[in-house]
């Protein structure tokens, strides 16, 4: 088998070479792709407090650069790119604004997260009038009509709510028969964000609702206590569709909540926001980094991804989810081993030594190729 994976990959080289002089000729698809720059230019219009620890960023076009931002469909995100004390680094956020108006201004939302570099950076440092470069609008994450059922039921942890807020005003607006359900958990009425924005949709709109609990406070008009089966089942109906958004822990108690109502797993579908892991040993790695025109060598410690002791040491590698879902960061291991965490990389793909740095964690060390 070892030999045969050997000799497909010499047979790959050589097609590879014999093609690379080549230059195709453009597409329709191509020619369509090209009006559209991978980096947007944009200008913070507007900054809104909307709990003591999470801000929203109202986003509009830098008019010298960019004249229209692109289009998006509620569930996606756009990823921020940042130099931060002389570090690049990406960070993606879900849009939670109305899609029909998304020519003209996106809204993100941050929560500090402790220690973290780009949330606290967000929060703290910048300020209206600051411009930034923003990826275009990219994810699969929302409502279909498609695959989905008229019957959504989404559910929320924290700062999870975000994409929720987009598919509320899309669902409203470009789905007569959809009916959504939003269930979103919070700590205390202090910590919900959007609260404004909540209040207004649940007074005015017939098909989309917001429920509330609240997990450490009893307050009248919201629920008390995390989500159960009691809770959800008066909006449950023959056929539904489940969207999650918020930390592993909440999947993880929904899980086996949604067993008990016999939903299919193929109707529940969810957003992972990071990577949670852990190493049995703290160590610290040599990572060489091939590029196109040279080679870098910089430490990574076996608690970091490729990607962030990249960052550090001022490459700009490619990213965009940071989750290992897009596929952006894809690069070649040429050494090393590695613990690669909750990738959706197919098997064909991985055999052939391609990884995600974005979730992949250095278990010795590591020489990989970048194409930049």
């Amino acid at each position: 088998m070892e030999d045969k994976i050997l000799k497909l990959k010499e047979e790959r080289q050589k097609i590879s070479k014999s093609y690379s002089k080549k230059t195709p000729n453009p597409t329709y698809i191509d020619t369509l792709a090209n009006k559209h720059p991978e980096i947007q230019h944009v200008i913070i219009k507007e900054i809104i407090t909307e709990t003591p620890d999470t801000k929203s960023f109202i986003l509009t076009p830098d008019m010298e650069t960019t004249f229209e931002l692109i289009p998006f469909k509620a569930g996606q995100y756009i990823s921020l790119k940042l130099n931060i004390n002389d570090t690049y680094v990406t960070r993606a956020y879900s849009l939670a604004s109305d899609p029909s108006i998304s020519s003209k201004k996106y809204k993100i939302t941050i929560k500090k997260v402790e220690n973290g570099l780009v949330s606290n950076y967000m929060n703290n440092e910048v300020k209206v009038g600051d411009k930034l470069l923003i990826s275009l609008p990219v994810g699969n994450f929302g409502y279909d009509p498609n695959r989905d059922e008229e019957n959504v039921i989404a559910i929320a942890g924290g700062s999870g709510i975000t994409p929720f807020m987009s598919l509320a005003y899309e669902i409203e607006k470009n789905y007569p028969n959809t009916h959504l359900t939003v269930f979103y958990s919070v700590k205390t009425a202090k910590d919900i964000i959007f609260k404004d924005e909540i209040d207004l949709i649940n007074k005015k709109s017939k098909r989309v609702k917001f429920v509330i609990t609240l997990t450490r406070e009893k307050k009248d008009g919201y629920l008390n206590g995390h989500l159960k089966k009691e809770m959800l089942e008066p909006y449950i109906s023959e056929f539904n569709t489940i969207l999650m958004c918020g930390p592993k822990a909440l999947y993880q108690a929904m899980n086996e909540i949604l067993s008990g109502f016999n939903i299919p797993k193929k109707s529940v579908h969810f957003e992972n926001f990071n990577i949670e892991y852990t190493p049995s040993e703290n160590n610290e790695y040599d990572l060489k980094v091939i590029l196109k025109n040279d080679f870098i060598v910089t430490k990574c410690k076996s608690n970091e991804t490729l990607l962030e002791a990249m960052e550090k040491a001022h490459i700009k590698a490619p990213s965009m989810c940071r989750v290992g879902i897009c596929g952006y960061c894809r690069s070649i291991l040429l050494e090393g081993k590695i613990k690669m965490i909750g990738s959706n990389m197919p098997t064909a793909a991985s055999i052939n030594d391609y990884i995600h740095p974005c979730i992949t964690y250095p278990e010795s060390n590591i020489v990989i190729r970048l194409d930049i």
